[in-house]
This record gives structure tokens, C-alpha cells and sequence, in this order.
């Protein structure tokens, strides 16, 4: 099927939620179909986050600070590009769609950056890391925003919102499960294989993967019809979505509860190699125990989501993701099994902020249309725009755990070589890093989400009164 010719998204009805909201049911194939990239983009986020820092400070040879400071800062330069990628996405009009050429484009660049990353060679620079991270953050964006972009315009329905971002936060993490077999797999496939290879490995998965899934999405999913840019780009309009406390709050909370997981993440294989006292492949086991509760739990957060809203779902979650960890402190070390049963418990609610809160902006989107409509104020389209600040929020969100950790870790005087022996004062402070963090964190988040102004019965009236001009 041509790219050009692709027929108008199909829907069905949907059956009746909480709020008496009505709307359409995106079709299952559509769905999935739209939810691959986020496969492979996903992917990334493990060992960006856990595997590639270590892999760099310790077989590549770079300083623990400076691997600190190079994802940190490449980061930060990244993240002021996402709002100017999300202006021109939604300005973006073209034979093949709106959203289809920002996936196209930017799986050119995830497939450069991540070859660059995952190949490099002991020796590499700090420059040559730097430069092929933002690369690959580059292409990172370009996909996960139209993605996520496109998923809000798929419906308008409250309830089907929550279902849609459920399927792409499930196929988020069922990315990262599926790079968290792949070095086990790889030592019963290849016996005696190295760390390296390991990296190598997740690379060339990732690669295989990008093509694949943005072609299926391309090809097969129909965007529907845009609005047309009668206003042009808005400044005002881009000005009212940032001045927005609705955003503010929301913004906010997005970033604590990615700062939450990526702390986790980024001393999880340190935490239990070191202060828990397993071997590698057994902390890889536990990780995997995480991912997976997330993966299985998914569903009951998008059913609690449609019966008692998304607000108070995500106000659950992050007191969970918050507080779950403590229980890590009853545990004596040296039990594996009463880890993993502690960790897969705690990572029940790892898939339900990603999706809760893009569901919710989606939302308030339509809430900011209203708005503007009712004040007489142009408002220009700002999907692609309120997306970019939340992916912002997410990318700094993940990279200050890793640009603040591992400063940290070397300033209590961790050594992360692997058979480095670190005083039982240095573990007991890496104890404190990985555990009290969270809990602040979570609790924070939960208080923003308490008074989130918009519930099913108010989005139902907000549909309502957009419908009816």
C-alpha cells in the first residue's frame, strides 16, 4: 500500500465508561501496529540507562565522572531540541502524513547512533562518545515524539486514551525485556562470551528491530485527518501551553517520576553486585523480575484508570514506586528469591506513569483547545509541541539520575571495577542512594496528581462543548 494513499483511520464504537464518556475504539490491528516503534526505541532506555554507563567506565575505560557528565550534559543539549522538533511536527503537512516523516527521518539517525554507541572500541574518546549519544538521542526523539503525538489524535475518547498509551507503555516494556534476555541468551548460545559481545548483541537487536517496526507503522496505520494550519506556528499559542499551571503540574510530575526509576536503574546492577553481594546474572534476574511485573500489570492500570481515573491510578503508582523498595530492607542479603519477590512487587506500577500521564495530556489538550476558544485566542496546532515537553521532562528525568549518581558514587569513594573491594561504609551509603531518593520522589509526585482538575465527567464536557461549538 502506498504511503500516500492511506486510507482514513477506521474506528468502532466503544463501550460505555465511567462519566458516560462515548468515543471510538481504535482497531486492534491499527494499534499494535502503531505500538512496534516503541519496541526498539524502548530497547534503548535499558542500556542507556544501566548497561552502557558501566560498559564505558569500566571495559572502555572512560572516567566514572566523565561518563557522568558526557550522558548528562548530552542530555541537556538534546533537550531544548524537542520542543523546536515538536513546532515543526505540527506544522508538518506532506503526502505521506503528518507524523510518518519524523519516523522515517529519525530512524536514519536512532540506527547511526546506536551503531556508534553499542561498536565503540576501548580507547574511544569523550568526544566521539558525546557526539554519537546526541545522535542517537536525535533520532530517539523524532520517533518517540511522533509516536506519541500521533497517538493522541487516534481518539477522543477518555477511556480509549488510557488503552492506547497502555499498548505503547506495554510494548515499552516489552522492549525493555527483551534486551534484558539478550546476554543470557547469548551465554547458551555462545558459552564463555563477554560483557562486550553482550553490548554488541543488544546493539545489533535494536538495529534489526528499527526498520522493521517503522515500516509496519508507516505502512499499515492511518493517521486521519489533521487540522489544517489556518493560524500558522503561534507564538501565543505555544505561550498559553506553557504558561498553563495544568502543564506545569503535569510537567512536573513527569519529570519526578522519571527521575524515580532512572535512579533505580542507574544503581540497580551496582546496588545488588555489590551491597546485595550477587553475581551479575543473578542481578540481571531480579531486573528482569521488575520489568516483567510491570509488563504483566499493565492491563489492571489501564482498568483502574477507565473505572477510577487516571489521576488517582498515577497517584497510586507513585507512592508504590516510592515506597515498594523499603521492603528490600527486611531482606537479609543472600536471598535471591525474597529479592526478586520484593522487586517484581515494586515494579507492578513501573508501566502506569508513562502512559497515565500521556493519556492526561492528551486531555488537557483538548481542555487548552476550549480554552482558547472560548477567550477567542488563535490556537494554532500544539499537539506536537505539548508532547515535546513531556519527552523533554522524560529525557531529563533520565539523565539526571546517571549526571548525579555517578558523581556521587565516586565522591563516597565507590569503585565500580569489578572486583574492587568497597568498605562496608561506601556500601552502606550506596544503600541510601538507591533506596531514600524514591521516597521523596514519590510522595511529591502523588501530592501534584492529587488535584488534577480533569476527571471523566469534566473531559466528557469538555468533548462535549468542542463538538458542539
Amino acid at each position: 500500500m502506498a504511503l500516500a494513499s492511506a486510507p482514513r483511520f477506521r474506528q468502532e464504537a466503544a463501550p460505555e465508561v465511567r462519566g458516560e464518556d462515548t468515543g471510538l475504539r481504535v482497531r486492534l490491528k491499527h494499534l499494535l501496529a502503531w505500538c512496534g516503534p516503541g519496541i526498539p526505541v524502548a530497547a534503548l532506555g535499558v542500556p542507556l540507562v544501566i548497561y552502557l554507563p558501566p560498559h564505558y567506565a569500566g571495559t572502555l575505560g572512560l572516567p566514572l565522572t566523565t561518563v557522568g557528565l558526557i550522558f548528562a550534559i548530552v542530555r541537556m543539549v538534546d533537550i531544548p531540541f524537542d520542543p523546536l522538533l515538536g513546532a515543526l511536527m505540527d506544522r508538518t503537512r506532506s503526502r505521506i502524513g503528518q507524523f510518518r516523516p519524523w519516523l522515517l527521518g529519525g530512524a536514519l539517525l536512532l540506527s547511526l547512533g546506536t551503531w556508534l554507541m553499542f561498536m565503540a572500541e576501548p580507547g574511544v574518546g569523550a568526544i566521539r562518545t558525546a557526539v554519537a549519544l546526541f545522535i542517537l538521542y536525535l533520532g530517539y526523539s523524532s520517533i518517540q515524539l511522533a509516536q506519541v503525538s500521533w497517538g493522541a489524535w487516534l481518539s477522543a475518547d477518555y477511556g480509549e486514551r488510557a488503552r492506547i498509551f497502555g499498548f505503547w507503555t506495554a510494548s515499552n516494556v516489552l522492549g525493555n525485556l527483551s534486551v534484558l534476555f539478550i546476554p543470557p541468551l547469548l551465554l547458551v548460545l555462545l558459552p564463555g562470551s563477554t560483557a562486550t559481545q553482550g553490548i554488541h548483541a543488544i546493539g545489533w537487536f535494536i538495529l534489526a528491530l528499527i526498520p522493521i517496526t517503522i515500516a509496519i507503522a508507516v505502512s499499515t496505520v492511518p493517521e486521519g485527518e489533521a487540522p489544517a494550519p489556518t493560524h500558522g506556528f503561534s507564538a501565543r499559542a505555544a505561550l498559553a501551553v506553557l504558561s498553563d499551571g495544568r502543564m506545569k503540574r503535569l510537567l512536573l510530575a513527569d519529570l519526578l517520576l522519571s527521575i524515580l526509576p532512572g535512579i533505580t536503574g542507574a544503581l540497580f546492577l551496582f546496588y545488588f553486585t555489590r551491597a546485595r553481594g550477587y553475581p551479575l546474572e543473578t542481578a540481571s534476574q531480579i531486573l528482569l523480575c521488575y520489568f516483567v511485573a510491570g509488563l504483566v500489570a499493565a492491563p489492571l492500570w489501564i482498568k483502574l484508570a477507565q473505572r477510577k481515573g487516571k489521576h488517582r491510578a498515577g497517584l497510586l503508582a507513585a507512592l508504590w514506586l516510592g515506597i515498594a523498595p523499603l521492603s528490600l530492607l527486611l531482606i537479609a542479603p543472600g536471598n535471591p528469591l525474597a529479592d526478586a519477590i520484593a522487586i517484581a512487587i515494586g515494579g507492578l506500577p513501573y508501566a502506569a506513569p508513562p502512559f497515565l500521564l500521556r493519556a492526561m495530556l492528551a486531555d488537557l489538550n483538548d481542555a487548552q483547545q476550549l480554552d482558547a476558544r472560548e477567550s477567542g485566542t488563535p490556537a494554532g496546532e500544539t499537539t506536537g509541541l505539548s508532547f515535546a515537553l513531556l519527552t523533554a521532562t522524560q529525557k531529563l528525568g533520565y539523565a539526571i539520575p546517571v549526571g548525579l549518581t555517578y558523581p556521587l558514587l565516586s565522591l563516597i569513594g565507590f569503585d565500580p571495577l569489578p572486583d574492587a573491594a568497597n568498605s562496608p561504609q561506601t556500601l552502606a551509603n550506596l544503600q541510601l542512594l538507591f533506596l531514600a531518593p524514591p521516597v521523596i520522589l514519590g510522595l511529591a509526585a502523588a501530592a501534584l496528581l492529587a488535584r488534577w482538575p480533569i476527571s471523566a465527567d469534566r473531559h466528557a464536557e469538555i468533548r462535549a462543548r468542542l463538538t458542539n461549538g
